[in-house]
């Protein structure tokens, strides 16, 4: 089992700004509601506006959440990863369907998202896409569900990268 994680990325300096103001949100919620109450249609659209924020406000927990539950399996919430699948992860683990919170993970990496956030987003770490043939030949091996060889290739560019931001 994976040691527990101390830091949550709701506790990120931005999104703890953002859950800083979610009481002040709520507040003026209920007072423009008790306002629009009496008919006061800016009041109400105020109202309105802030339950929307609130309900959207809900996102910021996700991340927390999907950790939390998929972990130990190795799975962890990045910038790239859909907030769609792991809520959806999440809908599935919540009503105890594991095999459908990780096929959901799973479909995610098709092809065109593997390339697009795992090959093309590399470069920032890299100068001249010098890991771009390594990085596709590994793309092309896990289409054809060659792990073993895929594996290695992926590993040599990690480790390259690593070297060129350390």
């Amino acid at each position: 089992m994976s040691p527990k994680m101390t830091n949550r990325i709701s506790d990120n300096p931005s999104t703890a700004q953002m859950k800083a103001m979610l009481p002040a949100v709520k507040v003026a919620s209920a007072v423009a509601g008790v306002i629009g109450f009496f008919g006061n249609e800016k009041a109400t659209k105020i109202k309105a506006a802030a339950d929307n924020v609130l309900a959207q406000a809900k996102i910021l927990e996700v991340p927390d959440r999907f950790n939390a539950a998929f972990a130990d399996e190795g799975w962890i919430a990045t910038g790239s990863l859909s907030m769609q699948v792991m809520q959806d992860a999440l809908d599935h683990h919540d009503n105890g369907r594991t095999d459908d919170a990780r096929d959901a993970i799973v479909e995610w990496f098709d092809e065109d998202n593997i390339s697009l956030f795992c090959i093309q987003r590399s470069r920032r770490h890299h100068g001249a896409h010098l890991r771009d043939d390594q990085l596709k030949e590994a793309l092309k091996l896990y289409l054809e569900e060659r792990y073993m060889a895929a594996v290695p290739l992926i590993l040599i560019a990690c480790d390259g990268m690593a070297s060129d931001v350390a």
